[in-house]
């Protein structure tokens, strides 16, 4: 708190009246790609994320400001532009949810200063810009006194990824900044947002994020690419099959769906979905058995169907999971888009100090970059700190 407000102080000269607020990242721990696909996924929010303080204005003036983007400066505006702008950067973010929420007819009286500072990696897959729609939207909600539902504030922030920022993702990221819970993980139906709390931890195990520090320069044209991809798959199969998602279907289904789908690399593209889909709902079973061997597998598969099926890993991060295998992880995958970004392990405690180092050292002497780790713990959703 005392470190927001004098940060907050040195940009806007104010130390009084101010709130601070904290979105998490999130870290998908199975069930990946899936989720614009209507399928289950299995995420968690944790410990690291994206904090900003705030204090109300008496006029219609928005000044956001981000310690990550100091080249930036203070971004101007207000409340009656508000409209999309290349050059304001990661503003248009905290715009776009301000923009919706009066499209949608919602009274926003007075404008704000925003002070932002995180400690997520942009470009990594831990979903730093959810964290920081979310983030605004809780805010907004708060300030405003608009009450939204932990809910309405994910799909208000998702519609903003998708139609603001030309981001076409699902609802996943923002559903668990949105609604975490602490230590657990949240199985969700992303199709219907129905949401199962289940543990997320396995005794003498930990889980670990690593960040490639690649950075991604397709991620979104790729990302984009592959729910068009899903898209046309799913056309096909609505011929015979009555479904909405492609995650209606099972593995039995795949020999069909093969005899259907003529064009082998829109097959693969719901052949994951599918697959992935099962491996979930297998990894909620383990988890509640407490297999930490047989999750640490559908972790392995799931990384491979990304690999093979899915191809959105990429020689950096196949060479971390690679090298996280070989030096204590039983189970490792991408998290996240993918491309670049991150990758979790489930890592026994005794291995954690060695996996860092052996990890850590392959993968510079392969790739030219330096890995960083982070031992995470599981937080609750977007909250006020008091």
């Amino acid at each position: 708190m005392n470190s927001m407000i004098e940060a907050f102080d040195k940009i806007y000269h104010h130390n009084d009246m101010i709130r601070v607020f904290f979105s998490p990242g999130r870290v998908n721990i199975i069930g990946e790609h899936i989720d614009y696909n209507g399928g289950l996924v299995f995420p968690a929010a944790i410990s690291i994320g994206t904090y900003g303080a705030i204090r109300s204005r008496t006029d219609h003036i928005i000044r956001l400001y981000s310690s990550q983007f100091t080249l930036e400066g203070i971004v101007h505006t207000d409340l009656s532009n508000l409209s999309f702008n290349q050059k304001d950067g990661w503003a248009n973010y905290a715009k776009g949810v301000l923009d919706l929420l009066k499209k949608r007819g919602y009274e926003l009286p007075f404008g704000f200063d925003l002070y932002i500072e995180g400690n997520l990696p942009t470009a990594s897959g831990l979903s730093s810009s959810a964290s920081l729609e979310v983030l605004v939207a809780y805010i907004a909600n708060e300030l405003y006194h608009l009450k939204l539902s932990r809910v309405d504030i994910a799909l208000l922030a998702q519609e903003v990824e998708n139609d603001y920022m030309g981001m076409h993702c699902g609802i996943m990221d923002q559903l668990i900044i949105a609604c975490g819970i602490k230590d657990k993980a949240l199985l969700m139906n992303t199709a219907t947002l129905e949401m199962e709390t289940s543990n997320a931890t396995f005794s003498q195990y930990q889980w670990m994020i690593m960040n490639t520090n690649y950075q991604r320069k397709t991620t979104e044209s790729k990302y984009n690419e592959r729910v068009n991809e899903c898209s046309q798959g799913l056309k096909i199969l609505k011929e015979k099959y009555d479904i909405k998602y492609l995650c209606e279907l099972n593995l039995t289904d795949l020999p069909n769906i093969r005899k259907m789908i003529k064009d082998d690399i829109i097959y693969q593209r719901v052949k994951h979905a599918i697959t992935e889909q099962d491996r979930t709902i297998q990894s909620k079973e383990m988890m509640t058995k407490g297999d930490a061997l047989g999750f640490a597998r559908l972790l392995n598969e799931s990384h491979q169907s990304l690999k093979n099926d899915y191809q959105v890993t990429g020689y950096h991060l196949d060479t971390l999971v690679e090298a996280a295998l070989n030096h204590g992880a039983i189970g490792a995958r991408v998290t996240g888009a993918g491309f670049g970004g991150c990758a979790i392990a489930l890592v026994e405690n005794k291995n954690v100090l060695t996996l860092k180092q052996q990890v850590s050292q392959i993968y510079k002497d392969l790739t030219g970059l330096d890995a960083q780790f982070f031992e995470v713990t599981f937080e609750n959703g977007v909250h006020e700190v008091k």
